[in-house]
């Protein structure tokens, strides 16, 4: 039964990631589009740019607004209100024929959907952490999703690449309204060091210079595609999907040991496709390398801190950090990239894309040389005290450290209200108060619902 239960979980958190990660490729291709028909080809950069800081924005506020509402019941439904503001927008985008409405409900529907995509990462660093198939959940669930992409731009005009993105925001909705998707969370709390932090240093460093390398690509490719030179939806994207399918099945190899290394190779054979740039004949080769390494890059930001997040002190914020970097990173590199071509030339591009690939080489090189050790510590995971258990799940639970006492004695003790707040040295009342904020926090009515809560949750 509960076999069952993680499968049927791993099938509805793959499906509500690939029906988010759908939304928010056709999100940021229709802004593209409708940019560069309402402002003009030459400004479809600009707005790349102004759609990468919203989408960042998106993600980072998700974490503020959780710390704002403490009861778990108001996160989800903050959740869902910003869900219905991203349908919103989309339905007025769907219509407006004004180019003020396109910029303005743009930006709110894709500040929504790094809201959304911020929650989805999060849930899913919780639900699967130390999980050895969650690289190839990911990458089946996105390449699964880039192939829905190229079928949806292929063969419909905009106007449906709207209804598509709001019946996958539907789709998200609906996952995340399901109570089974809370089950089986697995949350272990590791204590802080400098050697950790240095390494999650590294990391942003190393994601800052690939989101560089693919900036370098992106322009160009993005312009292209607004002056209807190329069509970047083409086959070549489905190179895209593969980069991502064999991208997730090498990062669950060995806990990731050679997912940087191979990430690294990637980024040096798409170097190559900016010689090819120029050339109408070489311009699928070198397309779909800059895909294939695509979908690398995006496999590696996701997981590593996927992988990190259970560890931090704020994983609601660290689990879309990838995102948040690859986003604030890529944005001030769109428009001097393509200045950059259109003076110098494919050559220059390419040697600056080789130039950080060695750098990013270098960066991570000590992670790669000291993950054998860091992942072998790790394959036997020490047995969590009942004391931490209660420790995690109060946490989880947003409790206050005075719940937290009282939480104890209810789950380990036969103690009357009476013998809680003797025990406690506070009134039966305070004892009372406490005891309701926890129900509504834990979203149980009775002590035995609670102790069943806390058993699933621990199980």
């Amino acid at each position: 039964m509960k076999k069952a239960q993680g499968s049927f979980l791993k099938l509805m958190s793959g499906t509500c990631f690939a029906s988010w990660f759908l939304a928010f490729m056709l999100i940021e291709s229709l802004i593209n589009e409708l940019g560069a028909a309402f402002f003009g080809v030459e400004t479809v950069n600009v707005l790349y740019s102004f759609g990468l800081i919203c989408t960042g924005a998106g993600f980072i506020s998700f974490s503020l607004v959780q710390r704002i509402f403490k009861i778990k019941k108001l996160q989800d439904i903050s959740t869902i209100v910003i869900g219905f503001f991203q349908i919103f927008a989309l339905i007025i985008l769907l219509k407006t024929a004004s180019a003020s409405l396109v910029l303005v409900n743009g930006a709110i529907a894709l500040l929504s959907s790094g809201y959304i995509g911020a929650y989805i990462h999060h849930d899913i660093a919780m639900c699967f952490a130390r999980k050895p198939y969650r690289g190839k959940m990911l990458g089946i669930s996105m390449g699964i999703a880039i192939i829905l992409q190229y079928i949806i731009q292929s063969i419909t005009l905009p106007s449906f690449w709207i209804i598509a993105s709001i019946i996958s925001t539907i789709l998200v909705m609906c996952f995340m309204m399901n109570p089974s998707k809370k089950m089986n969370i697995e949350i272990k709390e590791l204590s802080s060091n400098d050697g950790k932090n240095i390494k999650v240093s590294r990391l942003i460093i190393a994601i800052v210079l690939m989101s560089m390398v693919a900036g370098l690509i992106d322009s160009v490719l993005t312009a292209f595609n607004a002056e209807k030179v190329y069509d970047i939806y083409s086959g070549a994207r489905l190179f895209y999907a593969l980069g991502l399918f064999i991208a997730g099945v090498i990062a669950d190899i060995k806990e990731r040991k050679y997912l940087a290394l191979v990430t690294v190779c990637a980024i040096l054979l798409s170097s190559i496709c900016m010689f090819f740039l120029s050339e109408e004949v070489g311009y699928f080769a070198g397309t779909a390398l800059m895909y294939l390494y695509s979908g690398f890059y995006v496999i590696f930001f996701t997981l590593v801190f996927l992988d990190y997040a259970p560890q931090s002190s704020c994983p609601k914020l660290w689990a879309g950090m990838g995102r948040i970097v690859r986003s604030f990173a890529l944005a001030p590199v769109i428009l001097p990239a393509f200045k950059i071509y259109g003076i110098l030339g494919s050559a220059a591009l390419a040697s600056v894309s080789c130039l950080l690939s060695i750098v990013i080489l270098l960066v991570l090189l000590p992670n790669i040389l000291v993950a054998v050790d860091d992942r072998s510590a790790m394959k036997k995971p020490q047995e969590i005290s009942a004391q931490e258990k209660l420790k995690i799940y109060a946490k989880h639970c947003s409790l206050t450290p005075r719940e937290s006492e009282v939480l104890e004695k209810l789950l380990t003790t036969d103690e009357d209200l009476q013998g809680i707040a003797n025990s406690l040295y506070i009134s039966r009342r305070m004892v009372q108060r406490h005891i309701t904020s926890i129900y509504e926090k834990t979203q149980t009515k009775t002590r035995v619902g609670l102790f069943q809560s806390y058993i699933k949750f621990n199980g």
